[in-house]
């Protein structure tokens, strides 16, 4: 069921065969400190057709509830929505959703269990969909810098609907070892914290009221062992297993060497702000 209901909503790759690596990771989801899942993530940004693509699949085991989750998202070049499909899968009961944008208008297909619906809604301009908030922060006119609130509207894209978020920035700290911005975050009536670097890569979450959070890790295996793991899978979602490598976590404990003189990350020339020398140091410790 897990196979079929993502090879249905897999989108094929082949028009995005030159995309961009901007970030790709594995994070570990633990509730209460004890491991219970993992997550798959990846962006990429199309050079040719001006499109950046946000793909994700998250598994968990027995001790969370056995949940599938996969999406793939594309907005074009100002990270203005244009389709996504997600498949979310608890126990037995399947849930897809098939979105697609033209203009002002969206049109989602729901399949829940057996019944379908079709939901049709305008979209306010700025809206976006949720997966690329951290995109849309350093697209801002200050990029992402301490101090600074990001109110807004996105689109979640597991049940279709708009809402209101906040996202407000504090300062750099020591976070895995990098230097992180402390994100106080609040999304469908949701507190969570996430620690994201200059490049815009999120190095772990945590949401207190649930008691859950994730943490990147700097190899795939410190993630998915002891979790089911289809390489199947994976290829029909991402085109490939995912090495997990292309972030800075993996960079700093020398899983990733980038090619000399390239530039690693965001593509240049699309209106984002970045630093132009990222450091893998943490900050050194407050007296």
């Amino acid at each position: 069921m897990v196979r079929i209901s993502i090879f249905i909503l897999t989108l094929s790759l082949s028009s995005y065969s030159h995309a961009e690596v901007l970030f790709e990771g594995y994070s570990k989801i633990l509730a209460n400190n004890a491991p219970i899942g993992y997550i798959v993530s990846k962006y990429e940004f199309d050079s040719k057709s001006k499109k950046f693509i946000s793909t994700y699949f998250l598994k968990t085991g027995k001790q969370g509830s056995e949940i599938t989750e996969s999406l793939k998202a594309i907005a074009n070049s100002d990270l203005a929505p244009l389709s996504y499909e997600y498949t979310s899968i608890v126990g037995k009961d399947v849930k897809t959703i098939d979105a697609k944008f033209i203009g002002a208008k969206m049109t989602a297909k729901i399949k829940s269990g057996k019944k379908t619906q079709t939901v049709r809604k305008d979209i306010p301009k700025g809206t976006f969909l949720s997966t690329f908030l951290v995109y849309l922060m350093l697209k801002s006119n200050d990029g992402l810098k301490t101090n600074s609130n990001y109110d807004y509207k996105a689109i979640a894209e597991e049940d279709a609907e708009i809402y209101s978020g906040l996202a407000a920035v504090g300062k750099e700290e020591s976070y895995l070892g990098l230097k992180a911005f402390k994100v106080q975050n609040r999304f469908k009536d949701i507190n969570f914290v996430s620690f994201v670097n200059e490049r815009g890569e999120v190095l772990g979450t945590n949401s207190v009221s649930q008691g859950v959070s994730t943490e990147l890790v700097a190899d795939s295996a410190t993630a998915t062992t002891g979790f089911p793991l289809s390489a199947a899978i994976l290829k029909q979602l991402f085109g490939e297993v995912p090495a997990g490598k292309t972030n800075m976590l993996s960079k700093s404990e020398g899983l990733n060497t980038p090619n000399p003189g390239k530039q690693q990350g965001i593509p240049q020339g699309q209106g984002i702000q970045l630093k132009s020398q990222p450091t893998n140091t943490a900050p050194p410790a407050s007296k």
